[in-house]
């Protein structure tokens, strides 16, 4: 049985390794080059979702973005191929770790590929699991692994839990951030047209205020009537 002192010590390192993570960047400028592109990402994505928020990901888009594993790993067998400056299969034979890593990487793409390739899994999940801020967040850790020595262990797991809720949170509120704005301009637009709602804000209106069917209620008062 795990007592209170242990969980407590087990979520201090692993706080400690998400803070170590996070910094990786500052202490490796080169990293930046592959970090900068996935905070892009996450961040128009973002913008989008919180603009179109009846929208989902859809199934195409959750397979191209299964796709950044595979990316990743050619990344990787490159650097490791020039290694050095030097342009050799002995680069990748001495580094094992990075090579299986970079086999693994390329292995879990594909798998993921087949998985949203033939629907094998709930959409809800899928939609979830291969939308930009867990993607991201994974290619973020091994990114850390490769240039920082993070280890890849348990400790490492739950600071990638830890910086994945991190940037959920982020998400959920710039996303609410964007959709308030956006509201708030519409309407004002509206109120500067003379209060003619355009089509788009019509077919809005509509879904948030859909009509009560009262029939029901009336026959039964009729009945009564009667």
């Amino acid at each position: 049985m795990v007592s209170e002192e242990q969980i407590m010590q087990i979520l201090g390192l692993g706080w400690e390794r998400f803070v170590d993570m996070v910094v990786v960047p500052i202490e490796n400028p080169e990293m930046l080059w592959s970090v900068t592109p996935l905070i892009i990402a996450v961040l128009f994505m973002t913008l989008y979702f919180g603009r179109y928020k009846q929208e989902e990901l859809g199934w195409n888009t959750a397979f191209g973005n299964t796709m950044v594993f595979l990316f990743v790993a050619i990344n990787l067998i490159k650097e490791m191929y020039y290694d050095a400056g030097i342009t050799s299969i002995g680069g990748l034979l001495d580094n094992p770790f990075y090579l299986f890593l970079s086999l693994g990487l390329a292995g879990t793409s594909f798998l993921l590929m087949m998985i949203t390739y033939f629907h094998k899994i709930p959409q809800k999940i899928a939609f979830f699991m291969f939308s930009a801020p867990p993607l991201n967040v994974s290619i973020y850790v091994i990114m850390t692994m490769i240039y920082a020595d993070v280890p890849a262990d348990a400790i490492t797991l739950l600071a990638a839990v830890i910086l994945l809720i991190f940037i959920l949170i982020l998400t959920i509120l710039l996303k609410i951030t964007v959709y308030t704005l956006i509201g708030y301009h519409e309407e004002l637009a509206v109120k500067m047209k003379g209060g003619i709602p355009s089509q788009d804000q019509k077919v809005e209106r509509k879904k948030r205020h859909k009509p009560v069917d009262d029939t029901g209620a009336k026959l039964k008062v009729k009945k009564e009537e009667d």
